[in-house]
């Protein structure tokens, strides 16, 4: 493909051609902008199957085979609406030229919009091109509205959050009147404001006195075992974090053929000096119960991706892509699973839809970087390249047929951050999620056995028994039951997230030499609390640390065993009194599956491992060598686990614990509660504002945000801000979301260049400096939208400084500035641009979006 150019491939198509693409868009009255005209590559009434008839021109066409879309969303028109579609000819210099003639119900605003005809006979790489309605109006738009200075807020004191003790407040006191009252220099003792000063630091110092004395008496200190200072924490709202078990996504290099890989399915990451770290396929023990499969398959072990041009814009997959083509047709039908119900036997490829790959790229140069992207395909399409007359291996098909190709797309969340060179890059088919840990199983029973039950549950453990509170309708006190599964304190347990242990307890009966489930019996679920549970509710919770046998000893006759609280190390189930949770009666059998930590004396963050580390198939030690996953000739986790985390230090909870109810608030009164609350319950806002404003009858809080590496709120931020903001407030004060309010502004820069530097050069790198595309490895631009929230200025100095440090600037010479709907061009002459402080600066310098700020760079040589 070296060297191809789709365009001209287009262009020189023997006759009569395939397909065609558009030319331009023509805008027929820029006076009136409601008729645009469509221009094609090659006129469409030549094509191997014309798309109308020579003949019958003028014609009618059907207003869908159009659609005009805004890329930005447009100022006052998203899309424009085609009424009519028409087949005509028109005269050219060149000759007559065949062209749909469009038009609109409403002119488009000042955005550029992109056309787009629904035709398979219009070449999919030129089916769509941008234009603007505009193209034949003034290009200065802006007008200048008279603009009031706002006034700007009072200053805030200056407050010494530190000062704790009678000294630190007195300086603190002083320094404070040094600022208000200059005037004010008299600091003897004797004087009456010195007195004064010396009397409000004592009253502080007592009044710290007696907060620390109370922070002091809510800490944790005395607390040693874990289940204290986990109950204790609890009634302060606090659940210290148990940590997590690391998950990643595996790759299987399937031998051949396809087949399932089963939920639970070892595999091993070895490490040096250090046991080999577990895992297992799937997301939970659940899985491993219920019986999950994998589907994975030989074709889908790195399928290589189809450039549809091998132009500079087309060999690359572009920051921001959201769809690639591969190579045949996947999936097909003989590729997936016989017999299986969610195969469509008429659309095979629906069997991908929600179904996660990774795009691997494998660069020749080995000084470039090696790319992964994890992304979940929403749409599969599987069609052909017209212009491609090879197989799937690159070579000439005989028979003149077209190449096979499989168009997916995924979410614009996963859109590519980085650029992928699809010459280099294959999509790995076959992701299969796992967990760290190793899962088992124990079985115990309830009460003492008795002759009625079977045999087999007369070998089996005993849960352990304790007296619970006295119950006064019994006259006794309610039993309490607790077992503790073996393998936690030795490897610990997994958690899927802070809620939810990797644990799963079921009632089983003897069985065929071994135990099943009890038909019909209830599920019992974990509950973290048992304050919470009904009487009768099946429900477990678990504790810290492990109960078991302390001491054993001989008596006439008997065998005395001793089971108490024995290590803080494991955890331990515990079941209901009757009171709140179900008691389980004597004679219950119970199975408990779950999963422990990756390996022996290895902690949950130790399965964080760098990407290509869990390679093992075979169990290491084993003899003879055991493969579990007996399919697969090879395995990998493309993607760094960075997921697993240890549980909470013990110091760590008495610290937070007490605290964790100030220190983060859940309510909002104020405008301040509403920033501080959004910029921290959410990870992708930069900075909050929030402003409360009378509208007639009560006070309305209107909130925004600041966006991470966007210049814009997206729908899905301003749900999840909404949601936020609606469980925050005030009942009965009302609080909306707003967008931010974006100041986009225009630049006109003018540069000397140094000698023995190119001025075409210099400008490209004066705008790259100022407003290009985040790059990995690369400082950002000066005005990435990171830079920039809410009230920040724009300096010149800072500015000029930006510009200056560009190789080959030799000095700025002028510097003109315009705020888009708010003034008109002038120099920018003085120290700060600045803006409100709900006001945030923009400048995206992008060709499609240009309401969004433009930057103009001039360049002269020396003298």
């Amino acid at each position: 493909m070296s060297g191809f150019d789709r365009r001209t491939a287009l262009c020189r198509q023997p006759a009569p051609a395939r397909v065609t693409g558009i030319d331009f868009v023509q805008v027929v009255d820029p006076h009136d902008q409601h008729v645009l005209r469509v221009f094609f590559l090659i006129d469409p009434d030549t094509l191997a199957v014309p798309m109308v008839a020579t003949a019958a021109m003028p014609v009618d066409a059907s207003p869908a085979l159009v659609t005009i879309v805004s890329i930005s969303g447009g100022e006052t028109l998203a899309a424009a609406v085609v009424v009519r579609a028409t087949w005509m000819s028109v005269p050219t210099d060149a000759g007559p030229r065949t062209v749909l003639e469009v038009q609109v119900a409403e002119p488009g605003d000042f955005s550029i919009y992109r056309l787009t005809v629904q035709d398979a006979r219009v070449d999919r790489w030129f089916n769509a091109v941008a234009f603007s309605f505009k193209q034949g109006c003034p290009s200065d738009l802006d007008c200048a509205p008279v603009t009031e200075c706002r006034e700007e807020d009072a200053p805030e004191p200056r407050i010494d959050y530190l000062a704790r003790d009678f000294t630190s407040f007195g300086n603190a006191l002083l320094d404070f009147a040094a600022a208000n009252w200059p005037q004010w220099r008299e600091r003897v003792p004797a004087d009456a404001g010195v007195m004064l000063m010396e009397l409000l630091a004592a009253l502080g110092d007592e009044f710290s006195y007696i907060q620390d004395r109370a922070a002091r008496e809510a800490y944790l200190d005395t607390a040693t075992e874990g289940r204290s200072r986990r109950g204790l924490a609890r009634l302060v709202d606090y659940r210290p974090d148990p940590g997590r078990s690391a998950t990643t996504l595996l790759a299987i290099a399937v031998t051949a053929g396809g087949g399932f890989a089963a939920a639970g399915t070892p595999v091993w990451a070895v490490r040096e000096s250090t046991p080999p770290l577990i895992f297992e396929l799937g997301t939970s023990v659940a899985d491993r119960l219920g019986g999950w499969q994998f589907w994975v398959q030989s074709a889908w072990n790195a399928i290589p991706l189809h450039p549809l041009d091998d132009t500079p814009d087309g060999r690359c997959l572009p920051v921001g892509a959201t769809e690639a083509y591969l190579v045949g047709h996947v999936p097909t039908l003989g590729q997936l699973p016989v017999g299986d119900p969610s195969v469509d036997p008429a659309n095979p490829g629906a069997f991908w839809i929600g179904k996660w790959v990774i795009l691997r790229s494998t660069p020749a140069d080995p000084s470039l970087p090696a790319r992964r992207w994890l992304i979940q395909i929403t749409a599969v399409e599987q069609t052909e390249d017209p212009l491609f007359l090879v197989d799937a291996n690159g070579n000439p098909d005989p028979n003149g047929n077209p190449l096979d190709i499989t168009r997916i797309a995924w979410d614009p969340a996963q859109a590519l951050p980085f650029e992928l060179c699809q010459d280099e890059t294959a999509l790995l088919g076959n992701i299969v999620p796992a967990i760290a840990g190793a899962s088992g199983s124990e079985v115990f029973r309830i009460g003492a056995w008795t002759p009625a039950e079977p045999q087999a549950a007369a070998l089996l453990p005993r849960a352990v028994e304790r007296q619970g509170v006295y119950d006064a309708q019994s006259a006794g006190r309610r039993l309490v039951l607790r077992w503790s599964p073996r393998r936690t304190e030795a490897a610990g347990l997994a958690w899927l997230d802070p809620l939810t242990p990797d644990i799963v307890l079921r009632e089983v009966e003897p069985a065929g030499g071994g135990f099943v489930p009890v038909p019909g019996a209830d599920a019992w679920e974990y509950q973290p609390s048992l304050i919470d549970a009904l009487p009768d509710a099946p429900v477990f919770t678990l504790e810290e640390g492990t109960w078991r046998e302390i001491i054993r000893f001989e008596r006439i006759g008997e065998t005395i065993v001793h089971e108490d609280y024995a290590s803080g190390a494991g955890f331990t189930l515990r079941f209901g009194d009757g009171a709140f949770g179900r008691a389980p009666p004597d004679g219950t059998l119970f199975e408990v599956l779950y999963r422990t930590g990756p390996a022996p004396g290895a902690s949950l963050a130790d399965a964080n491992l760098a990407a290509d580390s869990v390679t093992m198939l075979v169990e290491p030690g084993s003899q003879p060598p055991n493969q579990p996953l007996a399919l697969a000739s090879a395995v990998t986790n493309p993607l760094a686990i960075t997921s697993g985390s240890d549980p909470e230090p013990p110091d760590t909870t008495r610290i937070l614990a007490p605290e964790a109810w100030r220190a983060r608030p859940l309510r909002a009164v104020r405008d301040e509660d509403y920033r501080a609350i959004a910029a921290r319950e959410l990870d992708w806002v930069q900075r909050a504002g929030a402003q409360a404003r009378w509208t007639g009858s009560w006070l309305t809080e209107f909130v925004t945000a600041d966006p991470e590496g966007a210049f814009a709120l997206s729908e899905a931020h301003r749900e999840e801000l909404a949601d936020l903001v609606d469980g925050i407030r005030q009942a009965g004060r009302e609080a909306f979301v707003v967008d931010p309010d974006f100041i986009s502004i225009d630049l006109d820069i003018s540069i000397c260049v140094q000698p023995g530097h190119y001025p075409g050069d210099v400008e490209q790198r004066v705008t790259e400096a100022l407003t290009g595309r985040r790059r990995p490895h690369r400082k950002p631009a000066f005005f990435d939208p990171d830079n920039f929230t809410f009230g920040d200025p724009l300096r010149r100095s800072a500015l000029e400084a930006a510009v200056q440090a560009v190789p080959g600037v030799h000095g700025v010479e002028q510097i003109l500035i315009r705020a888009r709907r708010i003034t008109d061009w002038r120099p920018f002459d003085e120290p700060d641009f600045t803006i409100g402080a709900n006001q945030i600066i923009r400048l995206q310098n992008d060709a499609n979006l240009p309401e969004r700020g433009s930057l103009a760079v001039h360049a002269r040589t020396g003298a």
